[in-house]
C-alpha cells in the first residue's frame, strides 16, 4: 500500500510553479485554510478539493496524493509533451473534447 504524500507533493508543485496559497485558493475555490492544512499534513480533504487542485496543476489525483502516478497517460498529457507534430498531432487534438463548448 502506498503512503500518502499530499503535503510534500502539494508543497513541491506550488514551489516549482511559483503558486501561493492565495493564488491556488482563488483559482480552485478551495479555501486558503484548507490548502495550508494540506501543506502542513493536517486535515483530510474532500474529493472535490483534491480534484480542483489536481486539475489546476494538470496532474492526477493519484499523483497529488502519492507523488507518483501508475496510470497510463491521457491523450491530453501526450499532446502537451509535444512528442507528436504534424498530421498525428492534429489527429490527437481531434480526439480531445473541446472544453469551451
Amino acid at each position: 500500500m502506498k503512503k500518502a504524500k499530499l503535503d510534500k507533493t502539494l508543497q513541491k508543485l506550488m514551489k516549482d510553479r511559483g503558486v501561493s496559497t492565495r493564488t491556488l485558493s482563488q483559482a480552485t475555490g478551495v479555501p486558503q485554510s484548507s490548502i495550508s492544512a494540506m501543506c502542513a499534513g493536517r486535515n483530510s480533504q474532500r474529493p472535490e478539493a483534491l480534484l480542483s487542485i489536481s486539475k489546476f496543476f494538470g496532474v492526477s489525483i493519484e499523483f497529488l496524493l502519492f507523488g507518483e502516478d501508475d496510470s497510463a497517460p491521457t491523450l491530453a498529457t501526450i499532446l502537451s509533451e509535444e512528442v507528436f507534430s504534424g498530421y498525428l498531432k492534429v489527429k490527437i487534438e481531434r480526439l480531445i473534447p473541446d472544453k469551451k463548448k
